[in-house]
């Protein structure tokens, strides 16, 4: 038994596509705008479920795993299948570029800026972000997909990363379009990976 909770509007869309990509059965409590009221049911379950409070979590048969990443590696390597490489290199590259999603584009100080009314800021934030994104851009020059020719875990944990299935393609809050950034290589890549049929089904969820 499976049960996924928090919102696909929320980083749980992350592991929300790993369930629908892996074609499991699985419940969706999606555990949305009632969480912001500090006694609701939804959010003394959450506390209950996750001692940090936030989504997403799984629950797999009494075992209980929080953090986006976290489930989806471990999705990855219970139920296994061709998004998940036999080999050990090509699991590494998964990892890394897995990692690099969240250390290089789940940034605290960017969402500080986001939240921020300070256009100074917004503005360098989105420069910085197209030089982190340039990284990607680069590494797709030459292949399909994150690590070649096919896509994996590696693919689907970062362009959940960058673009959830209710930003319609683009990158963030902010619907940042990467071709007009001169990004063509990850333009094409986002927009292979955000086409698949998992991100359009997830697209109508709660």
């Amino acid at each position: 038994m499976l049960k996924l909770y928090g919102t696909s509007k929320s980083r749980a869309a992350r592991s929300i596509l790993a369930l629908e990509e892996l074609g499991l059965a699985y419940e969706h409590a999606p555990f949305g705008k009632e969480l912001r009221e500090p006694n609701s049911e939804q959010r003394k379950r959450l506390n209950s479920l996750n001692p940090n409070g936030h989504v997403p979590v799984l629950e797999h048969d009494g075992f209980l795993i929080w953090e986006s990443m976290a489930i989806n590696l471990y999705l990855a390597e219970t139920f296994q299948s061709i998004l998940w490489p036999a080999d050990s290199r090509s699991r590494g590259q998964i990892l890394q570029w897995s990692f690099w999603a969240q250390t290089e584009m789940d940034r605290k100080d960017w969402g500080s800026a986001h939240r921020s009314d300070d256009a100074g800021a917004l503005r360098e934030m989105t420069d910085a972000k197209t030089i982190t994104l340039s990284i990607l851009d680069h590494a797709l020059a030459s292949r399909n997909y994150l690590p070649g020719d096919s896509f994996t875990f590696a693919d689907l944990n970062v362009a959940s990363t960058l673009s959830q299935p209710n930003e319609d393609g683009k990158i963030d809050w902010q619907r940042l379009d990467p071709s007009e950034s001169g990004l063509v290589h990850l333009a094409t890549w986002l927009q292979r990976c955000t086409s698949r049929d998992s991100w359009q089904r997830v697209a109508s969820y709660e």
